[in-house]
């Protein structure tokens, strides 16, 4: 079967959630009005497992489809990874059924949707505004995260990750995957009307791209990779890497960070050897 076809169709999976049977549009209303402990422990566990699940297929395609050999170090490497990220998925998922139980239902825009109207337009307008919202802050993060004291006790654990996989996109210490993600979403939603089901969307294309983006593979359109190997290039988005002069350039890197693993291609025509040699 081809490959290609797969990994396209996973993003479907992917976004695949459980649901109950009202109305899309009423995104569980009742359940949060009506939230308990008990119900908050219940969504964790669901949609941590449901997560996590969805973490370790996506990340196992992603990582059978790139061809970097699969040897002891690399294994030993993604086992530390999952190790990592299975227990943030759990902690951002727990972040994220707090606040929509109990900061969300005081937001203005609570109960936008099943008042107004929502339509292609609406989601448009949210889809741009989260683009780019996420594109420019989640650059700026990034960058802060690079600061020395931030760097040292929290941007660290994920950059342990010299060579990451697929399994490394949330390899992070708690504090940053939080931050780069779950509340950069949240603040979007207090800020304009944003349908919750249409972040959990955004959400998911967020977190294929950054599987892409630690794979390494052909898929790797923003290049980041490179910022594991270089530290100080391509921290998020290509246009605020070419905006802000952090995209990478041969030049100002005359002497080349390898791949441990590249040297071990045996297909020398494959294109992430070429990328990477």
């Amino acid at each position: 079967m081809n490959k290609n076809i797969i990994l396209y169709a996973l993003f479907l999976v992917l976004c695949v959630q459980p649901t109950k049977a009202y109305s899309v549009f009423d995104f569980g209303y009742s359940d949060l009005e009506n939230a308990n402990p008990t119900q908050l422990v219940y969504n964790i566990g669901v949609y941590s497992f449901l997560g996590i699940l969805q973490y370790l297929l996506v990340s196992a395609i992603f990582e059978w489809k790139n061809p970097m050999p699969k040897n002891k170090l690399r294994i030993e490497n993604i086992k530390r990874e999952i190790k990592y990220g299975t227990t943030q998925i759990f902690l951002q998922v727990a972040y994220s059924m707090i606040f929509y139980h109990y900061v969300y239902p005081y937001c203005q825009w609570y109960r936008y949707y099943t008042i107004n109207s929502y339509g292609l337009l609406n989601f448009g307008y949210g889809m741009i505004f989260l683009y780019i919202w996420t594109t420019v802050l989640g650059y700026w993060v990034h960058r802060i995260f690079h600061f020395r004291f931030l760097y040292k006790h929290v941007h660290s654990v994920h950059h342990s990750f010299r060579e990451p996989t697929a399994f490394g996109y949330c390899a992070t210490h708690p504090l940053e995957g939080i931050s780069e993600v779950n509340t950069v979403l949240h603040l979007a939603e207090l800020i304009i009307p944003i349908h919750p089901l249409m972040t959990l969307f955004f959400f998911e294309y967020i977190t294929v791209n950054e599987m892409m983006g630690h794979d390494g593979g052909e898929y790797d359109h923003s290049d980041h990779y490179r910022h594991h190997l270089y530290y100080v290039v391509n921290y998020g988005d290509t246009i605020m890497d070419e905006f802000f002069g952090t995209v990478y350039n041969s030049k100002n890197y005359p002497i080349k960070a390898k791949c441990t693993y590249v040297e071990s291609i045996e297909d020398r025509t494959e294109a992430i050897f070429m990328k990477y040699k």
